[in-house]
């Protein structure tokens, strides 16, 4: 098995406490007071590597990050026989971005579970070779590219891409993953899976940019460019997303950057308004609209997209066709 660091990752995985080697009571009163939290059968955690501060809708998600990767320690610890964390999970550990956060931990190991097997767990069976394993934070997982490729190959075509996203973005090569599907001929999933990876771009800086680049590319419109560089008086910016040949930047507005302290320790919300208005500017006096995308927009696609394609060429919209290869999201 490798040892390897992913590049660029900054992934901290909360320590676990096991049951077998504490008192019951104990924990079970450290429970009730909301000290500890019990993130498996037989495994607790600290309460404050798993809660966020802020807003219910940014914490939520990254306290069930946090408590899947807490569970994937317990499940290792208590794990008699071989196994390698994979899947959604394996590229969680790995520093990857996910759509959804999932709710079973996964992982390869050789034999047949029984039917009294834990529920919070996703057990796969399937061959894997040495270059295919690695080790992070201390944890067995599949490689960043065996990683990729399974999730291609069982996700939905969004949750995979926004996993290839980031995994062009830590390093792993394309064509890496081609050859490795090229050696799954035959297997379910392999078109789509092609797919996938041929869209998969590491300027996307986000979940959400990948979803509004996944809408575009389902409606059949054409593939836009990530981090579309504009010059502009007061120097070189990028939006989001873009079409440069139409002068159409695309933005998707996240509140987090507008709360305080919500992109790291002291962040000024203020004068990150300031900022962003000030770029925002700069790029539309150089001659680019600019349009803006949000979280509310996925009740509303349709309309989203017609605000993007109101700036684009009649011809390219009308022969816009939905890809069958992805579904809706």
């Amino acid at each position: 098995m490798n040892t390897a660091r992913v590049p660029g990752t900054a992934v901290s995985i909360p320590g676990v406490i096991l049951a077998r080697e504490h008192d019951k009571n104990h924990l079970a009163k450290e429970c009730r007071r909301g000290t500890l939290i019990r993130v498996r059968h037989g495994a607790y955690c600290d309460a404050h590597e798993i809660h966020v501060d802020g807003p219910e809708s940014s914490s939520a998600p990254r306290e069930k990050r946090n408590r899947e990767l807490a569970r994937a320690r317990a499940l290792h610890s208590q794990l008699r026989s071989d196994h390698v964390f994979s899947h959604t999970t394996a590229a969680l550990i790995l520093g990857c971005l996910v759509w959804t956060v999932p709710d079973r931990t996964h992982v390869y190991q050789r034999y047949r579970a029984s039917g009294r097997s834990a529920e919070d767990i996703a057990r796969h069976r399937g061959k894997l070779s040495p270059d295919e394993v690695t080790a992070a934070e201390g944890l067995p997982v599949t490689s960043l590219a065996r990683t990729v490729v399974d999730c291609a190959l069982t996700l939905h075509p969004l949750e995979a891409l926004v996993i290839a996203d980031s995994a062009l973005a830590l390093g792993v090569e394309r064509e890496d993953l081609l050859k490795m599907l090229d050696a799954r001929p035959g297997q379910r999933g392999v078109r789509r899976a092609r797919l996938v990876i041929e869209l998969a771009d590491e300027g996307a800086q986000s979940a959400w940019e990948t979803w509004v680049r996944y809408e575009l590319l389902r409606a059949g419109l054409p593939r836009p460019v990530t981090q579309m560089p504009v010059q502009t008086e007061r120097g070189l910016f990028h939006t989001d997303i873009g079409y440069d040949q139409w002068n159409l930047g695309i933005e998707f507005d996240g509140l987090v950057k507008y709360r305080t302290d919500g992109v790291r320790p002291g962040h000024d919300p203020a004068q990150e308004f300031m900022d962003e208005k000030f770029r925002i500017e700069a790029i539309r006096r150089a001659g680019v609209t600019v349009e803006r995308a949000s979280a509310s927009d996925k009740r509303d696609v349709r309309g989203m997209l017609a605000r993007f394609t109101e700036h684009m060429p009649p011809d390219v919209v009308k022969k816009a066709r939905i890809n069958p290869l992805l579904p809706p999201a």
